[in-house]
């Protein structure tokens, strides 16, 4: 956890920004890809989400069978959340394998691939700190909405105490969850109390390591793809001042060409078979915060004057915003890179090549121009999708004020 604060640091090494908040986010849960053995934790995690969505869930139905709407929505709210991570916990050990010949692939493309230009280490650098950084932020928000509802029943009873000492106290937990009453009273209490504050935490690392790890990979996709529109610039740049080239030189560009398109298809099929394991996930987590935010929002706009619930209320929305902008923004990333690659190509003097290499050339640009994207069954993540979506709660919202 103390590494964490040098993410906001530029002048690491390299290698420690390399899926550094996945990494250490889903180390903690014990969900991290690498290695041999599932580690011990992972299950004792996995046994505790569930406990806390079945609890919650239950809690959340009894509360709208008694038509308490306002406590129901409290309780779906982070229920929906942890059910979601509980999908995700599942989808990371069933392609455990998978996501780990993924993450290698990337770290051989990145490091091990001859990408020894300063220019292009200088844009494995910018991205992968921008990387790091953004997936700090909702992990961050995340943790704060967290520790919120944690400390909100204590926060409660604190004020109640301090305006009245003789007052008996109520004590809630942060999360409703159906508990035995048992659980409930002393001496367990705090026990209990803890174990309900533990699931939440689960839940957030999870969902920093998991979409973390799908930021990370668009972020050094998109690396990669500016690696390349680098190094066709540079194939290019000797050549500016020819009128026309020898076949040798022609030869040698062709060669160099070829080498391009083998590593831009292996990039397309890194991308095809990381976004199938994915897609599940990404759908899920599209679905559940749009629930998310329909009930922050229907919550927000029903707790009037009461500060600290407003808080919390946009606490959970602005980190429900932050995940989805971790899909769209990579989504966006990897597409418009691709496609600047054939902006890059189109704009090399191609003209001085022979009719040979001009149809590689052109196969480039086409090859480029189907941009590759993260797309899953209804949408495709993108900055235009996380617009849309600002709109439309923007208008949600607007429409809830002017009947109040």
């Amino acid at each position: 956890m103390w590494s964490f604060h040098r993410l906001l640091r530029r002048d690491q090494p390299l290698r420690f920004y390399f899926f550094a908040v996945p990494r250490l986010s889903l180390d903690i849960m014990g969900y991290w890809p690498m290695g041999d053995d599932l580690p011990a934790r992972a299950i004792v995690h996995f046994v505790i989400l569930s406990i806390g969505v079945v609890t919650e869930l239950h809690a959340g139905l009894m509360f709208l069978q008694n038509a308490q709407i306002t406590l129901a929505l409290e309780t779906l709210c982070p229920a929906g959340t942890s059910a979601v991570t509980l999908l995700k916990m599942l989808l990371m050990l069933r392609y455990r394998r998978d996501l780990a010949n993924v993450w290698m692939q990337l770290q051989r493309m990145l490091f091990d691939t001859g990408l020894n230009r300063p220019e292009q280490k200088a844009i494995m650098h910018d991205h992968s700190v921008m990387a790091a950084r953004i997936n700090f932020w909702p992990l961050s928000a995340g943790f704060f909405t967290c520790t919120t509802y944690n400390l909100k029943p204590l926060l409660i009873a604190l004020i109640l105490y301090l305006r009245d000492p003789d007052r008996e106290l109520p004590w809630n937990t942060p999360f409703n969850m159906t508990m035995p009453k048992v659980l409930l009273a002393a001496p367990f209490f705090p026990l209990t109390y803890a174990f309900i504050a533990y699931t939440g935490y689960v839940t957030i690392f999870m969902f920093g390591g998991c979409d973390g790890f799908y930021f990370e990979f668009c972020a050094h996709i998109s690396s990669l793809f500016q690696s390349l529109q680098e190094e066709i610039r540079s194939i290019f740049r000797p050549y500016e001042e020819y009128l026309k080239l020898t076949p040798a030189q022609c030869a040698r560009l062709e060669l160099q060409l070829r080498g391009i398109i083998i590593r831009q298809n292996s990039v397309f099929e890194l991308i095809s078979f990381f976004r199938k394991r994915y897609t599940v996930i990404t759908l899920a987590h599209f679905v559940s915060a749009a629930l998310v935010i329909g009930f922050s929002i229907c919550n927000l706009l029903t707790v009037g004057n009461n500060s600290l619930g407003a808080l919390l209320y946009v606490a959970y929305t602005v980190a429900a915003l932050s995940q989805l902008l971790v899909y769209c923004y990579g989504g966006t990333l990897v597409a418009e890179s691709s496609v600047e690659l054939s902006r890059v190509a189109a704009s090399c003097p191609w003209s001085l090549c022979a009719p040979r290499q001009r149809r590689v050339i052109l196969l480039l640009i086409l090859r480029s121009q189907r941009a590759p994207t993260m797309a899953v069954p209804f949408f495709s993540p993108s900055l235009n999708t996380f617009a849309s979506i600002l709109h439309t709660s923007g208008s949600i919202i607007a429409l809830a004020k002017s009947f109040q």
